[in-house]
């Protein structure tokens, strides 16, 4: 058992153990606790960089400069010091739930990162606040997981700040091009993320109404040429994008500020929520049970009704093998049970990337889904690993 109050003795053990001898379940749990250690040693370390500064600074005229020391002591570059510098002293002054977490091993490094990136906005309180909402379930959740959910803590916490920062990001779309190597070159586009769904949706449609031996990637970015220096013709009036807003009815109502969810990117907030619903060009779907009737499906067919499918991808968001966040659009829905075993309706179904797909169906893993939405997976050795469902809201 990992003992995080002593990492030297974890690390000790494993050393003492070696490697060559090790079996898979023994790898994996040396890996485990090494990682632990690697955090403890993470928050020790955020703490020393803040204490050397506060030392600094009680020093006088050399305040200014605790970076270029520590820079200089580590073999790195100043502004590589400052980054780390200003990151401990975030974790230690603002965010001590976070430091906790981390000190505790329960949390990594870059999941602090996470915290303190997306709360920086904020002022302490809020950010504490985020903290209270997240920590409790951040050891069980990935990175991306963990963003999703402090992004929507965030919107509930401050949703007039969320505003106003939606509303400055928007006075700065642009478009930018990138040079890179062997001949190539990117262009991103910073636009709202309702319009880069859509956009991104209907250049998916129409690179899948292609057949030839291209792959999607390389059809979406010819789509994408194409419609922008009109070397082919498309028929879009065909090709609507179907994007869905997923928005509480007490939000819908005013009610509430609730986040809502657009599929494929993630929370959003109540107003921008609304005003999807709202727009007839888009698909909403209420969290209120009463929409349960899209889900009496029965057993008598393979592929779920569009509604069903919808509904089952709106709620799943992602793959939900353990960590992947591949978009559920981007999914394949899958019969949990096989099918005409396992009924056509939503407690049977899910969201599953084309390779966790063969992976449930050729590697010797399992999965089935509890009446609570978690998916419960066992991997070939044993060990159980679960994706709890994602909350729209989590009051």
């Amino acid at each position: 058992m990992f003992d995080s109050s002593s990492p030297d003795r974890a690390l000790a053990a494993v050393v003492a153990a070696g490697v060559d001898g090790l079996d898979a379940d023994q790898c994996l749990n040396a890996i485990h606790d090494l990682e632990r250690v690697s955090a403890v040693v993470e928050a020790w370390k955020a703490r020393l960089y803040t204490r050397f500064a506060e030392v600094r600074v009680k020093e006088g005229p050399l305040a200014e400069f605790p970076a270029e020391e520590i820079a200089l002591e580590l073999g790195i570059t100043s502004n590589a010091a400052g980054n780390r510098l200003y990151l401990a002293e975030s974790l230690v002054e603002r965010l001590p739930g976070t430091l906790a977490a981390l000190e505790r091993g329960e949390i990594d490094l870059y999941k602090a990162r996470v915290l303190e990136e997306l709360t920086h906005p904020l002022s302490p309180e809020a950010a504490r606040a985020v903290e209270e909402k997240v920590l409790a379930r951040a050891p069980e959740q990935t990175a991306p997981q963990l963003r999703q959910a402090v992004r929507r803590a965030v919107l509930r916490v401050d949703p007039d700040g969320a505003r106003a920062r939606h509303e400055q990001r928007t006075a700065e779309r642009k478009v930018v091009e990138y040079p890179v190597e062997d001949g190539m070159a990117e262009v991103t586009a910073t636009v709202t993320a309702p319009e880069a769904t859509a956009i991104y949706q209907r250049l998916d449609t129409l690179a899948r109404m292609c057949s030839d031996d291209r792959t999607m990637d390389q059809r979406r970015a010819d789509v994408f040429v194409d419609l922008l220096l009109g070397k082919a013709c498309y028929d879009t009036s065909a090709t609507a994008a179907t994007v869905l807003v997923t928005v509480a009815a007490t939000t819908l109502a005013g009610a509430d500020d609730k986040p809502g969810e657009l599929a494929g990117y993630g929370p959003i907030s109540a107003a921008m929520a609304r005003e999807l619903a709202a727009d007839g060009t888009w698909r909403r779907l209420l969290t209120d049970p009463a929409t349960g009737a899209l889900l009496e499906y029965g057993r008598k067919t393979y592929r779920p009704p569009a509604a069903l499918a919808d509904f089952v991808r709106a709620r799943d968001k992602t793959c939900r093998f353990p960590g992947c966040r591949k978009p559920a659009k981007q999914c394949d829905i899958d019969h949990l049970v096989p099918f005409p075993n396992g009924p056509t309706d939503a407690a049977n179904l899910g969201t599953i990337c084309r390779r966790h797909h063969r992976l449930k169906h050729t590697a010797g893993w399992t999965v089935v889904r509890d009446t609570d939405g978690t998916f419960r997976w066992r991997s070939p050795t044993g060990r159980e690993y679960e994706t709890k469902p994602e909350p729209y809201d989590d009051d």
